[in-house]
């Protein structure tokens, strides 16, 4: 019998300190979570040719790599009025999930909720969704930190 455990998570966080010390967004499966929602957002609302895209507060530079390396010609936002999709909240309960998705549409940006489950036999992936009917007047600025790399310089 195999065993595993899924973490409860939720980004931007709420739990508390001691919770959020342990919690690492780049730990599955956090990475897989936000994969399989942008790319279901790039092939069921559309709006952009670039998936350029923006996570929630709290999830680490780290992340941010393993979710460009995974979604093929992805990137992060980084200019305040880039179109991009923002996946705003996320809350991931042992097996299931809930993503929050801020998408470009016909003259602005639609939200919508995405439910994913997953399965010892399955993988994650979105097994509903609800777009809501409320429009948004002003997308999310980008929450993406570029990390600083060390310049080696030769003074030869």
């Amino acid at each position: 019998m195999v065993a595993s455990c899924s973490p409860i998570a939720t980004y931007p966080p709420i739990e508390v300190s001691s919770a959020v010390v342990f919690s690492n967004s780049s730990n599955e499966p956090v990475p897989t979570i936000l994969v399989t929602t942008i790319e279901y957002a790039r092939d069921h609302f559309g709006g952009i040719e670039t998936v350029v895209y923006n996570l929630p507060n709290g999830i680490s530079s780290e992340t941010y790599d393993l979710v460009t390396m995974r979604v093929d010609g992805a990137m992060p936002m980084q200019e305040k009025d880039e179109q991009a999709y923002h996946i705003t909240e996320l809350r991931v309960r042992g097996l299931r999930a809930e993503a929050d998705v801020v998408f470009p549409s016909a003259g602005g940006y639609e939200t919508a909720t995405l439910y994913l489950t997953k399965s010892l036999a399955n993988p994650w992936s979105v097994i509903r969704e609800r777009i809501w009917l409320i429009p948004v007047a002003e997308a999310p600025l980008p929450n993406y930190v570029v990390t600083e790399q060390a310049v080696v310089v030769d003074t030869e």
